[in-house]
């Protein structure tokens, strides 16, 4: 079934490959189509996953590379099983956004599936090695997806390729290290191998080791000041490889920070919890504040980024329960969060037609603007709030003055989106009185439809997850009690 759930995405990708080129109506509805066979298989996975269950619920586990000792293994549990889901139905919302004019909407959508293929295997991935191979192949659909002009800019193309080498470089030496110190590269259930580790691997071993995985992962997350690579990145990568982005790409770096690092170094950990903390204490501050101080929606969406995963990364620090369950809910709401704006930006385009729906539409704007608001500010009744609420309860415990950064980022965060409310009111108020006899009727042929769709969709997960949050916590609690050993 694992195996079956990697292949499927490209066996998609290379059916739409041979649509025709002439075609672009077909090519958008298989694609959207095929897209949701993954989510419904994730799903039912879901639906008969049993928390009490070993670490890994569902294991694949074969021979791969014996001479170096790697093993194709494979394994479904209560962490990476959140991930699935959101990274599939964000798959969804992708394949939802429509081919703008003289885009090669094909080209987009083959590479989105072979992403996603290989952002699944990165989660399902048990073996050191394994991940690696999936870590470094979920990097190549990023660069053949920046707009075609991006390539001949320095910053942009090469500012990637040159962030993506350092952290599979720095990754793989530290994965590598770890498989060779315990003569195995497969990760057991985390009691186990973190014994293995604790009584084979000397501190200063454990060290370097978890140094260079952050470094790694820190990336990929992104960490302060290793973001630069997501703010010159995001502004070329059309909407839909955008939610992607946030959805799948950079939650894969916070699972290995835990999976290969927090849940397997103990005495690492110990040595750098307080780096740990501080990293995301500056996460948040800085992306509060330089999202405060830009006007460009795609640059803001890059300094939130760096806002959920501060959250997540002073959650992690605590290693409580409640810090640990903040963490991940709180890169779940990022992926919702995220897109949702994504969208938001996409309605904004010109080329969908929005400018020509004059009847309401400062009234819509007004409306979906309050609910990213609403989204942004963790606001209760959403997910973002349960991830605050979970990570600040451990934060306040264990690192109290730190609290303090998350408080002063909300404080800047409404700022920002006070000021953005009060600029579009200002405009409604303007063009009251004006009148169009330019106008639009919304059809069901409309490119504005489907991208409604994913809007409605988006915010109805962020709403289901932030009433429901014993959907996730019911599962993910028994795995971090599983995998973490030095939990408090």
């Amino acid at each position: 079934m694992l195996t079956t759930l990697i292949l499927f995405p490209v066996a998609a990708a290379l059916l739409l490959a041979l649509t025709p080129k002439n075609n672009p109506k077909l090519t958008y509805r298989l694609n959207l189509a095929l897209s949701l066979i993954p989510l419904m298989m994730i799903l039912q996975a879901w639906y008969r996953f049993s928390p009490t269950e070993s670490t890994f619920a569902v294991v694949e586990s074969k021979e791969w590379i014996p001479l170096v000792g790697a093993t194709y293994s494979l394994g479904l549990d209560g962490i990476n099983l959140p991930f699935l889901v959101m990274l599939t139905f964000l798959t969804v919302i992708a394949s939802l956004m429509p081919p703008l004019a003289g885009e090669n909407f094909k080209r987009k959508a083959v590479l989105t599936l072979v992403w996603e293929a290989s952002l699944i295997g990165a989660f399902l991935a048990k073996d050191h090695i394994l991940f690696l191979a999936f870590w470094a192949a979920g990097t190549i659909p990023v660069y053949f997806l920046l707009e075609p002009s991006s390539h001949k800019e320095l910053p942009v193309g090469r500012s990637y390729v040159l962030a993506s080498l350092i952290s599979i470089v720095a990754l793989g030496s530290g994965l590598l290290t770890l498989s060779a110190s315990v003569n195995t590269a497969a990760l057991a259930t985390g009691g186990e191998l973190a014994d293995t580790i604790t009584t084979s691997i000397d501190p200063d071993t454990q060290w370097w080791v978890f140094l260079a995985i952050l470094i790694g992962c820190g990336l990929r997350i992104p960490i302060f000041p290793l973001h630069i690579w997501l703010r010159l990145t995001i502004t070329q990568l059309p909407v839909s490889a955008g939610i992607m982005l946030i959805g799948g790409f950079i939650p894969v770096g916070i699972y290995a920070l835990l999976a290969f690092a927090l849940a397997l170094l103990p005495d690492a950990v110990v040595a750098f919890r307080l780096v740990l903390a501080a990293a995301g204490a500056v996460n948040l501050l800085f992306g509060s504040l330089a999202a405060l101080g830009t006007e460009d929606r795609h640059q803001k969406v890059t300094y939130h980024v760096m806002g959920y995963t501060g959250i997540a990364l002073l959650g992690m620090a605590t290693l409580t329960l409640s810090g640990m369950n903040g963490a991940f809910y709180t890169i779940l709401s990022l992926g919702l969060a995220i897109a949702f704006s994504l969208t938001m930006i996409s309605l904004a385009d010109p080329a969908l037609g929005l400018a020509s729906l004059k009847v309401n539409q400062k009234r819509w704007s007004l409306i979906l603007r309050g609910l990213e608001t609403a989204q942004q500010l963790r606001l209760p009744g959403f997910t973002g709030f349960i991830g605050l609420f979970l990570t600040l309860k451990a934060v306040l415990r264990h690192f109290p003055t730190l609290s303090l950064a998350i408080v002063v980022a909300l404080l800047l965060i409404a700022i920002d989106y006070a000021r953005l409310l009060a600029k579009i009111l200002d405009e409604s108020r303007e063009k009251k009185a004006a009148t169009s006899t330019n106008t639009s009727s919304l059809t069901w042929s409309s490119p504005l439809v489907p991208v409604g769709a994913a809007t409605i969709l988006l915010l109805s997960g962020a709403i289901l997850l932030g009433q429901k949050p014993e959907l996730i916590l019911d599962v993910l609690e028994p795995a971090i009690n599983q995998l973490m050993p030095l939990l408090d």
